[in-house]
């Protein structure tokens, strides 16, 4: 009987290890820090202001990552998905449908843009 107790308390903490244990307050502490990250985001790569449903999810303890949901304003069919690090609150990744790939800015500022220089070489 004790084994048994102990194997599955192993389990369940095992578990509950895995799956981080953050609380609703945490999560939307996150969630309300990573959505400017990703208006700013959003405007500068495709010139578009966005709209962020509730549908969010983490994805730890994998990479420590928030994914944000939305769409363009004006067009709920022009939607995107972006990953955010939730510890450094830096953009992982993003994936946009069609309509939002079209409007990609390759190089938003212009700090990053390479010069004529080295296009040449």
């Amino acid at each position: 009987m004790w084994k048994k107790s102990g194997v599955l308390l192993l389990a369940l903490l095992i578990l509950l290890s895995l799956t981080g244990c953050m609380s609703r307050t945490q999560k939307k502490a996150i969630y309300n820090k990573a959505v400017p990250i990703a208006l700013q985001y959003m405007k500068d790569h495709f010139n578009a202001d966005v709209v962020f449903s509730d549908n969010y999810q983490f994805l730890d303890p994998m990479n420590s990552e928030i994914v944000l949901k939305g769409h363009m304003v004006g067009d709920e069919a022009a939607t995107f998905s972006i990953g955010i690090n939730h510890k450094t609150f830096k953009v992982n990744d993003v994936g946009v449908s069609g309509k939002l790939e079209d409007q990609y800015v390759k190089y938003p500022d212009k700090k990053n843009k390479p010069s004529t220089e080295d296009i040449k070489k």
